[in-house]
């Protein structure tokens, strides 16, 4: 199954507590399109006896797709991580995304040692060449606490790289703690071809770790202008669909089909306010 440009999915995180086998029903009775995953929560499945066939199968017949893999970080020559959700390696970040039909990976870069900008030019053509063997996009994610902080920083390794199948992540949330606007998203917004929807106040806590893991908002509930940021999306020409991501210890506490719908809800509004 496909994700078209007006579609909507669950990103992992909204249901981060909830495993992977029982996200499926709330998702698809909520709405969305389809869902992305961590490599985590296949790890998990995996664990419990449930292979990536039997996940592809479930998540099909539930009539949802699978947008992204999340994340790639073991993508250029000095992450070098072997722990937790970063852990895993490129290619098996290549076989999960194959084995369930996934539209693309994210890369993200959470160095060990601070890596140069050609390090990571160098590195993301090649991380391009190597999924399009795959039939895969790779969309390479600017976090405001990462040396890939802006979007403009974003821009300058894809634009470098200038790969048909390498692109942006734009994150509502790290846009705005970036200090990022729509109509910087409009002017890239091409190589944009995944979108995490999400909210924030104005202000930002002291600790962003905390409060992006903890306390995002849903799309439409804080200071970010998503419906603008949706417009600017599709007025620049990006035809990715769109993910609702909202790490939330409130929506956390919800069950499972209540934290879906209102993730939809609020997606789909501002969606509608976009125009």
């Amino acid at each position: 199954m496909s994700l078209n440009p007006g579609d909507l999915l669950l990103c992992a995180g909204t249901l981060a507590a909830t495993p992977l086998v029982d996200r499926i029903a709330p998702t698809a009775a909520a709405g969305f399109q389809g869902l992305s995953v961590f490599t985590t929560d296949v790890a998990s499945a995996a664990a419990a006896g449930v292979s990536l066939a039997e996940l592809r199968s479930r998540i099909e017949a539930a009539g949802l797709a699978i947008g992204e893999v999340d994340p790639l970080a073991n993508w250029f020559p000095s992450a070098n991580h072997s722990e937790g959700l970063l852990a895993a390696t490129e290619d098996e970040v290549f076989a999960i995304a194959e084995g369930l039909g996934a539209r693309s990976v994210t890369a993200v870069v959470f160095p060990v040692t601070p890596p140069s900008q050609d390090e990571l030019i160098d590195s993301f053509a090649k991380l391009c060449d190597r999924a399009a063997e795959h039939d895969l996009q790779v969309h390479l994610e600017f976090i405001p606490f990462t040396p890939v902080r802006t979007i403009a920083d974003a821009t300058v390794i894809v634009g470098a790289v200038d790969r048909p199948n390498g692109g942006i992540m734009l994150d509502v949330w790290h846009l705005i703690r970036s200090g990022g606007s729509a109509s910087e998203v409009e002017a890239v917004a091409e190589r944009v071809l995944g979108v995490q929807l999400d909210d924030a106040p104005h202000r930002s806590e002291e600790n962003l770790v905390e409060e992006t893991m903890h306390r995002r908002l849903l799309p439409g509930e804080g200071d970010a202008d998503v419906a603008g940021v949706i417009r600017a999306l599709r007025e620049g020409g990006s035809s990715a669909p769109l993910g609702v991501e909202v790490f939330s210890d409130v929506l956390a506490a919800l069950e499972p089909g209540e934290a879906a719908e209102l993730a939809y809800r609020a997606a789909r509004a501002c969606v509608e306010k976009s125009g």
